[in-house]
Protein backbone atom coordinates (compact mmCIF):
# COMPACT_ATOMS: atom_id res chain seq x y z
CA UNK A 1 0.00 0.00 0.00
CA UNK A 2 1.32 3.34 -0.92
CA UNK A 3 -0.03 6.47 1.21
CA UNK A 4 0.36 10.33 0.07
CA UNK A 5 0.07 12.52 2.85
CA UNK A 6 -0.65 16.23 1.69
CA UNK A 7 0.05 19.08 4.11
CA UNK A 8 1.38 22.68 4.82
CA UNK A 9 4.65 22.28 5.49
CA UNK A 10 7.12 19.37 6.49
CA UNK A 11 10.32 19.38 8.73
CA UNK A 12 13.08 21.15 9.24
CA UNK A 13 9.95 23.18 9.75
CA UNK A 14 8.46 22.79 13.31
CA UNK A 15 5.21 22.97 14.02
CA UNK A 16 2.43 20.31 15.78
CA UNK A 17 1.10 19.33 11.91
CA UNK A 18 4.45 19.05 10.62
CA UNK A 19 5.43 17.08 13.94
CA UNK A 20 2.59 14.71 12.99
CA UNK A 21 3.17 14.02 9.71
CA UNK A 22 7.11 13.24 10.44
CA UNK A 23 5.96 10.78 13.13
CA UNK A 24 3.65 9.20 10.56
CA UNK A 25 5.79 9.03 7.59
CA UNK A 26 8.70 7.67 10.13
CA UNK A 27 6.64 4.78 11.69
CA UNK A 28 4.58 3.94 8.18
CA UNK A 29 7.58 3.55 6.11
CA UNK A 30 9.28 1.42 9.30
CA UNK A 31 6.57 -0.77 9.33
CA UNK A 32 6.68 -1.54 5.24
CA UNK A 33 3.78 1.15 4.08
CA UNK A 34 5.15 3.59 1.63
CA UNK A 35 4.20 6.93 2.85
CA UNK A 36 5.64 9.97 0.98
CA UNK A 37 4.99 13.75 1.36
CA UNK A 38 3.30 16.62 -0.55
CA UNK A 39 3.73 19.75 0.91
CA UNK A 40 3.79 23.83 0.17
CA UNK A 41 7.75 25.05 0.50
CA UNK A 42 8.70 28.07 1.91
CA UNK A 43 10.45 29.12 -1.12
CA UNK A 44 9.22 30.11 -5.14
CA UNK A 45 11.03 26.88 -6.13
CA UNK A 46 9.91 23.47 -6.44
CA UNK A 47 12.05 20.21 -4.72
CA UNK A 48 12.03 16.61 -4.03
CA UNK A 49 14.18 15.12 -1.35
CA UNK A 50 14.56 11.60 -0.65
CA UNK A 51 14.98 11.14 3.44
CA UNK A 52 16.71 8.68 5.27
CA UNK A 53 13.14 6.68 5.97
CA UNK A 54 13.38 5.91 2.68
CA UNK A 55 10.39 7.94 1.52
CA UNK A 56 10.20 11.22 -0.60
CA UNK A 57 8.66 14.83 0.33
CA UNK A 58 7.60 16.55 -2.33
CA UNK A 59 7.84 20.81 -1.98
CA UNK A 60 5.85 22.43 -4.24
CA UNK A 61 7.14 26.09 -5.06
CA UNK A 62 5.26 29.03 -2.97
CA UNK A 63 4.61 32.45 -3.80
CA UNK A 64 4.35 33.11 0.05
CA UNK A 65 2.01 33.39 2.77
CA UNK A 66 -1.86 34.67 3.06
CA UNK A 67 -3.66 34.61 6.35
CA UNK A 68 -1.14 32.00 7.46
CA UNK A 69 -1.79 30.08 4.47
CA UNK A 70 1.27 28.99 2.07
CA UNK A 71 0.12 30.39 -1.39
CA UNK A 72 1.16 27.06 -3.65
CA UNK A 73 -0.27 27.08 -6.61
CA UNK A 74 2.02 24.18 -8.17
CA UNK A 75 0.37 21.85 -5.41
CA UNK A 76 -2.44 21.64 -7.90
CA UNK A 77 -0.45 20.33 -10.58
CA UNK A 78 1.89 18.39 -8.36
CA UNK A 79 -1.31 16.61 -7.05
CA UNK A 80 -2.55 15.63 -10.34
CA UNK A 81 0.87 13.93 -11.18
CA UNK A 82 0.88 12.08 -8.41
CA UNK A 83 -2.54 11.03 -7.42
CA UNK A 84 -2.49 7.69 -9.56
CA UNK A 85 0.58 6.85 -8.11
CA UNK A 86 -1.02 6.30 -4.41
CA UNK A 87 -3.72 3.93 -2.96
CA UNK A 88 -4.62 6.62 0.00
CA UNK A 89 -4.76 9.80 0.66
CA UNK A 90 -4.02 11.29 3.88
CA UNK A 91 -4.71 15.19 4.01
CA UNK A 92 -3.62 17.23 6.79
CA UNK A 93 -6.32 20.16 8.10
CA UNK A 94 -7.03 22.99 7.86
CA UNK A 95 -5.11 23.49 4.99
CA UNK A 96 -7.08 25.65 2.67
CA UNK A 97 -4.27 25.21 -0.32
CA UNK A 98 -4.13 21.35 0.02
CA UNK A 99 -8.04 21.38 0.21
CA UNK A 100 -8.27 23.26 -2.62
CA UNK A 101 -5.42 20.82 -5.05
CA UNK A 102 -7.68 18.02 -3.72
CA UNK A 103 -10.95 19.73 -5.49
CA UNK A 104 -9.47 20.84 -8.40
CA UNK A 105 -7.76 17.27 -8.62
CA UNK A 106 -10.59 15.32 -7.69
CA UNK A 107 -8.48 12.00 -7.15
CA UNK A 108 -10.26 8.63 -6.65
CA UNK A 109 -8.61 6.73 -4.02
CA UNK A 110 -9.83 6.50 -0.71
CA UNK A 111 -9.39 9.85 1.43
CA UNK A 112 -8.20 10.18 5.27
CA UNK A 113 -8.49 13.82 6.50
CA UNK A 114 -6.65 14.28 9.37
CA UNK A 115 -8.26 17.20 11.18
CA UNK A 116 -6.16 19.05 13.82
CA UNK A 117 -7.94 21.99 14.56
CA UNK A 118 -11.19 24.33 13.65
CA UNK A 119 -10.63 27.27 12.01
CA UNK A 120 -11.12 30.25 14.74
CA UNK A 121 -9.84 33.29 14.12
CA UNK A 122 -10.33 34.11 10.19
CA UNK A 123 -14.36 34.02 10.16
CA UNK A 124 -13.87 36.58 6.39
CA UNK A 125 -11.81 33.47 4.71
CA UNK A 126 -14.06 31.20 6.36
CA UNK A 127 -17.12 32.70 3.72
CA UNK A 128 -15.01 31.15 1.27
CA UNK A 129 -13.08 27.75 2.88
CA UNK A 130 -16.29 26.91 4.72
CA UNK A 131 -17.64 25.33 1.24
CA UNK A 132 -14.40 23.54 0.47
CA UNK A 133 -14.21 22.53 4.06
CA UNK A 134 -17.70 21.02 4.24
CA UNK A 135 -16.74 19.26 0.36
CA UNK A 136 -13.41 17.76 1.82
CA UNK A 137 -15.43 16.23 4.88
CA UNK A 138 -18.10 15.18 3.25
CA UNK A 139 -15.92 13.44 0.32
CA UNK A 140 -13.53 12.24 3.12
CA UNK A 141 -13.78 8.31 4.05
CA UNK A 142 -12.69 8.33 7.69
CA UNK A 143 -12.16 12.13 9.81
CA UNK A 144 -9.53 11.50 12.05
CA UNK A 145 -9.23 14.02 15.15
CA UNK A 146 -6.91 13.90 18.03
CA UNK A 147 -9.08 13.89 21.06
CA UNK A 148 -12.80 12.88 22.05
CA UNK A 149 -12.98 16.66 23.70
CA UNK A 150 -11.95 18.32 20.28
CA UNK A 151 -14.34 15.64 18.67
CA UNK A 152 -17.57 16.42 20.70
CA UNK A 153 -16.58 20.12 20.76
CA UNK A 154 -16.05 21.11 16.75
CA UNK A 155 -19.00 22.46 15.57
CA UNK A 156 -17.56 21.61 12.18
CA UNK A 157 -17.44 18.05 12.75
CA UNK A 158 -20.99 16.92 13.74
CA UNK A 159 -22.61 16.49 11.09
CA UNK A 160 -19.99 13.61 9.88
CA UNK A 161 -19.64 12.26 13.15
CA UNK A 162 -20.03 8.50 12.12
CA UNK A 163 -17.11 8.74 10.19
CA UNK A 164 -15.00 10.33 12.87
CA UNK A 165 -12.26 7.71 14.72
CA UNK A 166 -10.29 9.34 17.41
CA UNK A 167 -6.14 8.60 17.40
CA UNK A 168 -4.37 10.63 20.19
CA UNK A 169 -1.05 12.27 18.68
CA UNK A 170 1.93 9.72 19.42
CA UNK A 171 5.93 11.28 19.73
CA UNK A 172 8.88 8.60 19.40
CA UNK A 173 10.52 8.09 22.52
CA UNK A 174 13.45 10.78 22.50
CA UNK A 175 14.24 10.01 26.01
CA UNK A 176 17.53 8.72 25.20
CA UNK A 177 18.30 11.83 23.03
CA UNK A 178 20.10 13.21 25.34
CA UNK A 179 22.03 16.64 25.36
CA UNK A 180 23.66 16.29 28.52
CA UNK A 181 26.60 18.75 26.92
CA UNK A 182 24.20 21.11 25.75
CA UNK A 183 21.55 21.12 28.86
CA UNK A 184 24.90 21.72 31.19
CA UNK A 185 26.03 24.88 29.09
CA UNK A 186 22.29 25.93 29.14
CA UNK A 187 22.68 25.72 32.55
CA UNK A 188 25.89 27.29 33.36
CA UNK A 189 24.70 29.92 31.75
CA UNK A 190 21.89 30.76 33.86
CA UNK A 191 23.28 29.26 36.92
CA UNK A 192 21.48 29.53 39.98
CA UNK A 193 17.80 30.07 38.46
CA UNK A 194 15.00 27.72 37.76
CA UNK A 195 14.51 27.33 33.93
CA UNK A 196 10.77 27.53 32.41
CA UNK A 197 11.22 26.35 28.65
CA UNK A 198 8.37 26.67 26.02
CA UNK A 199 8.11 26.44 22.44
CA UNK A 200 6.05 27.25 19.14
CA UNK A 201 5.22 29.05 16.91
CA UNK A 202 5.20 32.44 16.84
CA UNK A 203 1.40 33.00 16.16
CA UNK A 204 -1.63 34.69 17.98
CA UNK A 205 -2.87 31.57 19.66
CA UNK A 206 0.36 30.28 21.42
CA UNK A 207 -0.17 33.49 24.18
CA UNK A 208 3.32 34.17 24.83
CA UNK A 209 2.18 37.89 25.54
CA UNK A 210 0.65 35.37 28.96
CA UNK A 211 4.36 34.02 29.74
CA UNK A 212 6.17 36.98 29.64
CA UNK A 213 3.83 38.87 31.86
CA UNK A 214 4.29 36.32 34.24
CA UNK A 215 7.47 36.30 34.12
CA UNK A 216 7.50 39.99 35.55
CA UNK A 217 6.90 37.86 38.44
CA UNK A 218 9.31 35.58 38.49
CA UNK A 219 12.53 36.97 39.90
CA UNK A 220 14.48 33.80 40.33
CA UNK A 221 13.95 32.24 37.07
CA UNK A 222 14.56 32.27 33.54
CA UNK A 223 12.18 32.18 30.78
CA UNK A 224 12.91 30.28 27.19
CA UNK A 225 11.28 30.51 24.59
CA UNK A 226 12.08 28.76 20.95
CA UNK A 227 10.12 29.23 18.07
CA UNK A 228 9.89 31.47 15.11
CA UNK A 229 7.09 33.08 12.91
CA UNK A 230 5.06 36.31 11.92
CA UNK A 231 5.35 37.52 15.88
CA UNK A 232 8.77 37.18 16.98
CA UNK A 233 9.65 40.49 16.61
CA UNK A 234 6.39 41.82 18.44
CA UNK A 235 7.42 39.27 21.28
CA UNK A 236 10.88 40.20 20.97
CA UNK A 237 9.77 44.49 21.75
CA UNK A 238 7.86 43.12 24.29
CA UNK A 239 10.56 41.79 26.47
CA UNK A 240 12.65 44.96 25.82
CA UNK A 241 9.71 46.89 26.51
CA UNK A 242 8.74 45.32 29.77
CA UNK A 243 12.79 45.22 30.82
CA UNK A 244 12.72 41.28 30.94
CA UNK A 245 15.63 41.37 28.90
CA UNK A 246 17.17 39.10 32.12
CA UNK A 247 14.57 36.86 32.32
CA UNK A 248 12.98 36.47 29.02
CA UNK A 249 15.01 35.12 25.89
CA UNK A 250 13.27 34.75 22.58
CA UNK A 251 15.55 31.74 20.70
CA UNK A 252 14.10 32.23 17.79
CA UNK A 253 13.99 28.80 15.58
CA UNK A 254 15.56 26.36 17.44
CA UNK A 255 17.07 23.14 15.30
CA UNK A 256 16.09 19.45 16.11
CA UNK A 257 19.82 18.48 17.58
CA UNK A 258 19.98 21.51 19.66
CA UNK A 259 15.99 20.97 21.32
CA UNK A 260 16.83 17.82 23.62
CA UNK A 261 19.67 20.02 25.53
CA UNK A 262 16.65 22.85 26.37
CA UNK A 263 14.17 20.08 27.13
CA UNK A 264 16.54 18.96 29.62
CA UNK A 265 18.05 21.87 31.48
CA UNK A 266 14.37 22.96 32.11
CA UNK A 267 13.13 22.21 35.30
CA UNK A 268 9.12 23.25 33.72
CA UNK A 269 7.46 22.95 30.27
CA UNK A 270 5.27 25.64 29.93
CA UNK A 271 2.51 26.01 26.96
CA UNK A 272 0.49 29.49 27.21
CA UNK A 273 -1.94 29.14 24.14
CA UNK A 274 -5.40 31.02 24.37
CA UNK A 275 -7.89 29.56 22.17
CA UNK A 276 -9.34 25.85 20.80
CA UNK A 277 -6.98 27.04 17.39
CA UNK A 278 -4.26 25.20 19.79
CA UNK A 279 -6.20 21.66 19.66
CA UNK A 280 -3.51 19.63 21.46
CA UNK A 281 -0.13 20.47 22.46
CA UNK A 282 2.45 18.46 20.66
CA UNK A 283 5.73 20.08 22.43
CA UNK A 284 3.79 18.93 25.45
CA UNK A 285 4.03 15.68 24.67
CA UNK A 286 7.25 15.54 23.94
CA UNK A 287 8.27 17.23 27.56
CA UNK A 288 6.46 14.78 29.25
CA UNK A 289 8.36 11.84 27.34
CA UNK A 290 11.48 13.63 28.81
CA UNK A 291 9.66 13.62 31.75
CA UNK A 292 9.17 17.54 32.83
CA UNK A 293 6.12 18.75 34.54
CA UNK A 294 3.76 20.67 32.51
CA UNK A 295 2.54 23.84 33.08
CA UNK A 296 0.11 24.20 30.61
CA UNK A 297 -3.99 26.18 30.17
CA UNK A 298 -7.10 25.15 30.63
CA UNK A 299 -9.08 26.04 27.31
CA UNK A 300 -12.38 24.64 27.18
CA UNK A 301 -12.51 22.22 23.86
CA UNK A 302 -8.92 21.42 23.12
CA UNK A 303 -7.84 18.20 23.86
CA UNK A 304 -4.69 20.26 26.21
CA UNK A 305 -6.40 19.48 29.60
CA UNK A 306 -6.66 15.72 28.27
CA UNK A 307 -3.01 15.70 27.39
CA UNK A 308 -2.00 17.13 30.49
CA UNK A 309 -4.10 16.15 33.58
CA UNK A 310 -3.87 18.74 36.42
CA UNK A 311 -2.54 17.62 39.24
CA UNK A 312 -1.30 14.52 38.04
CA UNK A 313 1.35 15.82 35.00
CA UNK A 314 1.19 19.31 36.32
CA UNK A 315 -1.04 22.25 36.15
CA UNK A 316 -3.70 23.52 33.80
CA UNK A 317 -4.43 27.21 34.45
CA UNK A 318 -7.08 29.51 33.25
CA UNK A 319 -6.25 31.14 29.94
CA UNK A 320 -4.47 34.67 29.48
CA UNK A 321 -3.97 35.32 33.09
CA UNK A 322 -0.32 36.16 34.16
CA UNK A 323 -0.76 36.60 37.63
CA UNK A 324 -2.13 32.80 38.22
CA UNK A 325 0.58 31.46 35.74
CA UNK A 326 3.10 33.10 37.74
CA UNK A 327 2.32 32.01 41.19
CA UNK A 328 1.79 28.16 40.03
CA UNK A 329 4.70 28.23 38.16
CA UNK A 330 6.39 30.32 41.40
CA UNK A 331 4.70 27.23 43.57
CA UNK A 332 6.19 24.17 41.74
CA UNK A 333 9.84 25.63 41.10
CA UNK A 334 10.08 26.30 44.95
CA UNK A 335 9.24 22.57 45.66
CA UNK A 336 11.62 20.16 44.02
CA UNK A 337 10.03 17.02 45.06
CA UNK A 338 6.67 17.91 43.54
CA UNK A 339 8.63 18.99 40.19
CA UNK A 340 9.86 15.33 40.28
CA UNK A 341 6.55 13.77 41.40
CA UNK A 342 4.65 15.68 38.47
CA UNK A 343 7.75 14.76 35.64
CA UNK A 344 8.07 11.15 36.73
CA UNK A 345 3.71 10.77 36.53
CA UNK A 346 4.18 12.72 32.89
CA UNK A 347 7.14 10.09 31.60
CA UNK A 348 4.25 7.52 32.98
CA UNK A 349 1.52 8.81 31.11
CA UNK A 350 3.76 9.56 28.03
CA UNK A 351 4.52 5.67 28.31
CA UNK A 352 1.43 4.85 28.39
CA UNK A 353 -1.05 6.85 25.88
CA UNK A 354 1.59 8.87 24.01
CA UNK A 355 4.48 6.76 22.74
CA UNK A 356 4.18 6.57 19.21
CA UNK A 357 6.67 3.11 18.81
CA UNK A 358 4.20 1.14 20.24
Amino acid sequence: MKVLQVGKFYPPVRGGIETVMWELAEGLNRVGLRSDVLCANQSPVSSSERFAGGYDVMRAASLGMLLSTSVAPALVSQLASLKRRYDVLHVHMPDPMAALAVAITRPSMPMVVHWHSDVIRQRRAMKLYGHLQRWMLRRADAIVTTSHQYANSSVALQPWRHKVEVIPIGVTDRACSVGHADAALIRSRFAGRKIIFSLGRMTYYKGFEVLIEAAAHLPDCVVLIGGDGELLSHYRGLVARRGLQDRVHMLGHVNDDDLPGYFEACDVFCMTSTVRAEAYGVAMVEAMARGKPVVATDIVGSGMPWVNVDGETGFNMPTGQPMPLAATLTRLLENPMLCEQLGAAARRRYLREFDATL
